[in-house]
């Protein structure tokens, strides 16, 4: 007989895989792949379903509510530990608990699920980049309190705080950082970390914003959780094809009008149509950022902007929250307007 420990593991492999092949759809060779790995189980010993057993389980899958894409990212992790447990045991006679070449197919499936499960979950996270984008920086919040800057802008309808920090230690950042995280998660907002990616995944951040010369898109990736989006910096439209290229799951364009904060002074500012250029050309969400006001947010919303990033207009404000809100009914009114109004 089994040991008990290699029959639990090859139940949780067998379910996992069940899970994965009714959620994972498509594309459809990877569906594909993925039911061939089922049939081709080689656990001679595993309870074996009926059809009729086989259908319910699909059924009370198909079913389940919540996020779909995180139980099925959380069902390759599974299959990824069962794989690794059942690879270092053996049967009562000495025999492997897995095949070596059904192991090495299983885990190339499960890489390619992986893949398609993170990519379409930061797909989902990068949707959310609409409306306001507020950048708090302890170097531009007058004095006060990062945490107390950004609790204004959510409570005045932000939708995206990153946290931009250049001046102190990481040791001293992590703690700011993962309060920011709990306070967006509150609120059902994004965070996002500036340049340091280690910081981010240290702090569970939504995601990491790079610019031209920090950490390319791939690199970034390599050292974050692969749900994380990863989003970049712009200064016209070859370097946003080429954030797109590299795989950004956001773009953001720069300066858009002149500005004095967060080191884009000496920016050539790229006026609002840009980023109507910028948009057409690309399939990913674009961010407008630099030297955006009260005055002029409506034309850069107009122009197509996704989301729009400002900095001093809310974190300057005698009342971050007022601020906010004010630049939110903007971008709203403006989104509504007929094409061509003013």
């Amino acid at each position: 007989m089994n040991n008990p420990l290699i029959s639990t593991q090859i139940l949780s492999l067998i379910e996992c895989i069940r899970l994965l092949e009714t959620f994972v759809a498509s594309p459809l060779g990877l569906h594909s792949d993925i039911k061939m790995l089922r049939e081709s189980l080689p656990f001679s010993d595993a309870e074996d379903l009926t059809r009729e057993e086989i259908r319910e389980h699909r059924v009370a899958y198909e079913h389940i509510s919540g996020d779909r894409q995180r139980i099925a990212h959380s069902a390759v992790e599974s299959i990824a530990a069962s794989l690794d447990m059942l690879e270092a045991m053996t049967h009562d006679n000495g025999d492997p608990a897995l095949a070596a070449e059904w192991v090495r197919r299983a885990r190339m499936v499960a890489q390619r699920a992986e893949r398609h499960i993170s990519s379409e979950m930061r797909a989902a996270t990068a949707a959310r980049m609409r409306g306001l984008y507020v950048i708090v920086d302890p170097e531009a919040t007058r004095g006060r309190d990062v945490l107390e800057v950004a609790r204004g802008a959510l409570r005045g309808g932000a939708n995206i705080i990153q946290l931009r920090d250049k001046t102190r230690d990481k040791g001293e950042i992590i703690d700011a950082a993962r309060e920011l995280r709990d306070l967006c998660d509150a609120y059902k907002s994004l965070f996002i970390i500036n340049d340091d990616a280690d910081l981010a995944a240290a702090a569970d951040a939504h995601g990491l914003h790079v610019g031209q010369t920090d950490l390319s898109v791939a690199d970034a990736r390599r050292a974050l959780p692969p749900i994380s989006i990863v989003g970049r910096s712009n200064n016209g439209v070859a370097e946003a094809l080429d954030s797109q290229n590299q795989g950004a799951d956001y773009i953001a364009v720069g300066a858009v009008f002149q500005t004095t904060t967060m080191g884009k002074s000496g920016r050539t500012s790229l006026g609002a149509e840009m980023i109507s250029k910028v948009k057409s050309l690309v399939s990913k969400p674009v961010v407008a950022i630099g030297g955006i006001n009260a005055d002029n947010i409506a034309d850069v919303a107009r122009a197509g902007a996704d989301c729009v990033c400002v900095v001093s207009a809310v974190t300057y404000a005698s009342d971050p929250a007022a601020a906010a809100a004010d630049l939110s009914r903007r971008i709203a009114a403006a989104k509504r307007a007929p094409a061509g109004q003013a």
